[in-house]
């Protein structure tokens, strides 16, 4: 650093010409330590299945699309989904994911449904977030979990995006977080968007748009779907993943596959 009064400049010869800058993956290509990614889903895609699976995955040292994830805590704030749907998505997660050890899950996952949407929310998230040191953040869906009363509203969206960075910071190093958003579809243009206030799309690292495969869903139920990335900074996913869900033999777990 060249100090010019009570200003600092970077050295930019070592930093063009020195080693690249080391990153941290929570998820290799997908997830970096410390960025604020949006998760924008469209109706019947399993933004909420992925989210579980992915964080018992994290929390279980399992593999999740492709990738086998080094344990960590995780502390996942439900305000979407009702006890029996939780229940049933954690259960078809984890047998999906070959039974990760329980004591694991039960050290690491920090699962804590209907516990904000209310003025008070940032600080009952601190309360979990401090003593566990959280390396991921979840927030299922944005709008009821920061208590946003008016979608559209901008400035809210500023405010629970200025919130969530101060909770990152909370945690050393800083954690990430997935906020989870509804997606829809701009009918004049065909093009995908979040439902609700922009500011969201300008303010995250990364946006991605959880899509599900055109067409009607197989005679298991099921459907393939694809994570877009839509806005990618430095790091984070560059290319569609194409993700397959299988159920399992006994129809217990549900297995989530990347075609190539």
């Amino acid at each position: 650093m060249q100090s010019q009064g009570q200003l600092t400049t970077l050295s930019l010869p070592e930093l063009l010409a020195g080693t690249d800058v080391p990153v941290t993956w929570l998820v290799p290509d997908l997830l970096p330590q410390g960025s604020l990614v949006v998760l924008a889903g469209e109706a019947g895609a399993g933004k909420s299945v992925l989210c579980y699976t992915l964080s018992l995955a994290l929390t279980g040292g399992a593999d999740f699309l492709g990738h086998l994830l080094e344990p960590c805590p995780v502390a996942y704030f439900d305000q979407e989904n009702s006890r029996p749907d939780c229940v049933q998505y954690l259960r078809w997660a984890w047998y999906g994911l070959g039974c990760p050890p329980l004591p694991l899950i039960a050290q690491n996952l920090h699962f804590a449904p209907f516990q904000l949407g209310s003025r008070s929310w940032e600080d009952r998230a601190a309360s979990l977030i401090t003593p566990v040191q959280p390396s991921l953040l979840v927030f299922d869906t944005a709008t009821p979990s920061c208590d946003i009363r008016d979608e559209n509203d901008n400035g809210e969206a500023t405010q629970a995006v200025l919130a969530i960075r101060r909770l990152q910071a909370l945690t050393s190093p800083p954690s990430t977080a997935l906020v989870l958003k509804h997606a829809k579809v701009l009918t004049e243009h065909h093009q995908r968007t979040i439902r609700g206030a922009k500011a969201w799309l300008g303010a995250a690292d990364s946006v991605i748009f959880h899509t599900r495969n055109k067409g009607r869903p197989r005679e298991d139920g099921l459907a393939g779907t694809r994570l877009e990335p839509w806005k990618t900074r430095a790091f984070g996913l560059r290319s569609a993943l194409h993700i397959e869900p299988v159920w399992t033999t006994d129809n217990k777990g549900l297995i989530l596959t990347v075609q190539k």
